[in-house]
C-alpha cells in the first residue's frame, strides 16, 4: 500500500529527521511507530490489515467517522483515512493523519 502522512511531525519522525523541542513521543513510541507504518506498508489489501489481529484495525465512530486507526501500542493509535486511486488497478491509499493517546 502507498502511505502518504499528512502530519509533518510524524513525517519527520518516520524519515528519521531531526525534530527539534521536547519529543511528544518516547523512543518506544517511536520505533513502534516506525514498525506499525512499515507493517501498513507491506499489507496488501485493507482485508489483509484485518486479518493482522495485533494492529487492532477498526473503522472509528462520532465526531471521527470516516476515519479508521491501528493500534501502535497499548497507549497509541494511529488515525487512518483510506482512499482508492481511480485507475483500472485501484491502489489502496492510507493518510495517516495522527498518533493519538485516545485513552486521555
Amino acid at each position: 500500500m502507498v502511505i502518504k502522512i499528512k502530519n509533518a511531525y510524524l513525517a519527520k519522525l518516520f524519515a528519521g529527521e531531526v525534530v527539534r523541542g521536547k519529543p511528544r513521543y518516547n523512543t518506544d513510541t517511536i520505533v513502534k511507530f516506525k514498525k506499525t507504518i512499515l507493517k501498513l506498508t507491506n499489507a496488501e489489501s485493507f482485508r489483509e490489515l484485518a486479518s493482522q489481529k495485533s494492529l487492532h484495525f477498526e473503522a472509528l465512530k462520532c465526531n471521527l467517522k470516516g476515519f479508521h486507526s491501528v493500534r501502535v501500542d497499548i497507549h497509541y493509535r494511529l488515525i487512518l483515512s483510506l482512499e482508492k486511486d481511480g485507475t483500472i488497478d485501484v491502489t489502496d491509499v492510507i493518510l495517516v493523519h495522527d498518533l493519538s493517546n485516545h485513552y486521555q
